[in-house]
C-alpha cells in the first residue's frame, strides 16, 4: 500500500497500523502522546514511525509540540496528498462522485444522470468519472463505491439492490477491470457511517450509531471502535421496524413500519393523498408543516415519533454513545423534534438515560466522501 517507489512497499504490521489512524485521524499529535495513547513505548514508536517518515507519509508539524524535558518535540502528522481515492454514490437515477485526499477532504466532484441501470452503461458513466477526477502524476489508490443495498468491502458481489434491479451483481471486479484501480464496495449509509467514524461527528466516539433518513430508513453502527459490517453487509435493516400495526402500509406491504411513516415517499404520499394534492413535493409538505397546516403536521409529528422510536431501540440494543440523525431529509427535524424527543424518552429503557442526538445537516456529496472514506479504510486496514 504504501511505497517509497513502485519496487519498495512499506509492508504494515499491525501496530503501524494502528500508529498511522491514530495520526490521521486525530493528529498531528507528539511523539510522547501516540506512545501514551496507543501504549508503547518510545524507542517502539520510534520504530514503527520511520518507514512512514523516511517513506514521506508522515511530516513533522510545524510549530512545537507540548513543552518536554530535553529537546522540544514536533507533533507528527499525515502527509494528506500523498494518497487520492474516488468516491462513487449510486442513485436509481444519478451517480455522485467525489476525489478526496487521505483525510478525506474534497478536491473536486462531479455528478451524472444513469439513464439506466443496464451494468454497461453504469460502468461506462463511472469509468468516465474515474477518469475525469484522475490528476496526471498522482494516481488513484482506490475507488470506493456505496449504493442502497447489500454489499460489503470484503465482497465484490452487489447481493442486492432493489433501487438499481441488481442481484448477485459482481460489481467491484466489473469497475476494476474498467479502470485498473483497486475498487471496493459498501452499503450508502454504512459508508456514510465510516466517514463520521474518521472524519465526522464521530471522532472519539468508541460507539456510536448513525440514523439516516430519506427516502428510505437506514442505520450504521460502530461498536467498540469497529465498523459492524455483519454477514454479506446486512446490518442496520431498521427501515421496517414496526411501529404500530395499524399503520400505513409500506411499498413492500408491511403495515405500520418506520418506513411507512418517516421516509419522504411516505410522508408526501400522506399529505397529498389527505389533501386530494398529488403534484405536492416532500418540500411543499414541509414548508405547509412550518407553516402549521393541521394535515402536515400530524404527518411529520407522526414521522418524528416514529424516528424516535427507531433511535430508542436501536440505543437499547447497542447501548451507542451517540447516535447522528442525517440524511438527504434530515432537516425535517426543524418540524418534527418535539414529537421525536417525546418518542425517544418514551421508548428508551426505563433503566437508561435517553442517548444524545446529534443532528447533522446534509449534503448529497456526503454519501460519496462515505465511498471514498471505505475504500481508505479497506486498504489501510484489510490489506
Amino acid at each position: 500500500m504504501f511505497s517509497q517507489s513502485a519496487s519498495a512497499p512499506v509492508r504494515l504490521t499491525d501496530a503501524m497500523r494502528s500508529v498511522f489512524v491514530e495520526l490521521l485521524v486525530h493528529g498531528p499529535l507528539s511523539r510522547a502522546e501516540v506512545a501514551r495513547r496507543l501504549a508503547l513505548s518510545p524507542s517502539a514508536l520510534t520504530k514503527v514511525t520511520k518507514p512512514f517518515i523516511e517513506a514521506g507519509y508522515l511530516l513533522e508539524a510545524a510549530g512545537e509540540g507540548p513543552a518536554t524535558v530535553g529537546r522540544p518535540s514536533q507533533p507528527l502528522q499525515v502527509d494528506a496528498s500523498r494518497m487520492a481515492f474516488v468516491g462513487i454514490k449510486l442513485t436509481e437515477d444519478e451517480l455522485f462522485a467525489v476525489r478526496t485526499d487521505l483525510r478525506a477532504t474534497i478536491q473536486k466532484e462531479v455528478a451524472r444522470p444513469l439513464a439506466g441501470h443496464e451494468i454497461d452503461h453504469v460502468c461506462g458513466q463511472i469509468a468516465d468519472v474515474v477518469g475525469e477526477l484522475t490528476v496526471p502524476g498522482s494516481p488513484l489508490s482506490a475507488v470506493g463505491i456505496s449504493l442502497a443495498g447489500t454489499a460489503s468491502p470484503s465482497d465484490p458481489v452487489v447481493h442486492t439492490s432493489p433501487f438499481l434491479g441488481w442481484s448477485q451483481l459482481p460489481l467491484a471486479k466489473l469497475v476494476e477491470e474498467a479502470v485498473s484501480v483497486p475498487t471496493v464496495l459498501d452499503n450508502d449509509v454504512r459508508a456514510l457511517t465510516a466517514a463520521q467514524q474518521w472524519f465526522g461527528e464521530g471522532v472519539g466516539h468508541a460507539s456510536f450509531a448513525l440514523v439516516t433518513v430519506g427516502a428510505g430508513i437506514g442505520c450504521g453502527l460502530v461498536v467498540g471502535d469497529r465498523l459492524v459490517t455483519g454477514q454479506s453487509g446486512g446490518t442496520g435493516l431498521v427501515g421496517h421496524l414496526q411501529i404500530d400495526d395499524h399503520g400505513p402500509l409500506c411499498e413492500r406491504g408491511h403495515r405500520g413500519c418506520a418506513r411507512a411513516y418517516a421516509s419522504s415517499p411516505a410522508i408526501r404520499r400522506s399529505i397529498a393523498s389527505a389533501l386530494d394534492l398529488p403534484d405536492l413535493t416532500f418540500d411543499d409538505c414541509l414548508a405547509m408543516a412550518a407553516g402549521g397546516h393541521p394535515v402536515a403536521r400530524r404527518v411529520f409529528d407522526d414521522a418524528g415519533a416514529a424516528l424516535g422510536q427507531v433511535v430508542a431501540t436501536v440505543a437499547n440494543i447497542t447501548g451507542p454513545e451517540l447516535v447522528i440523525l442525517s440524511g438527504e431529509t434530515v432537516h425535517m427535524y426543524q418540524v418534527c423534534a418535539e414529537a421525536f424527543q417525546a418518542a425517544l424518552i418514551r421508548h428508551t429503557h426505563w433503566t437508561t438515560t435517553p442517548v444524545r442526538v446529534a443532528v447533522k445537516p446534509f449534503a448529497f456529496n456526503e454519501w460519496a466522501r462515505g465511498a471514498a472514506v471505505t475504500a481508505l479504510q479497506h486498504l489501510l486496514l484489510h490489506r
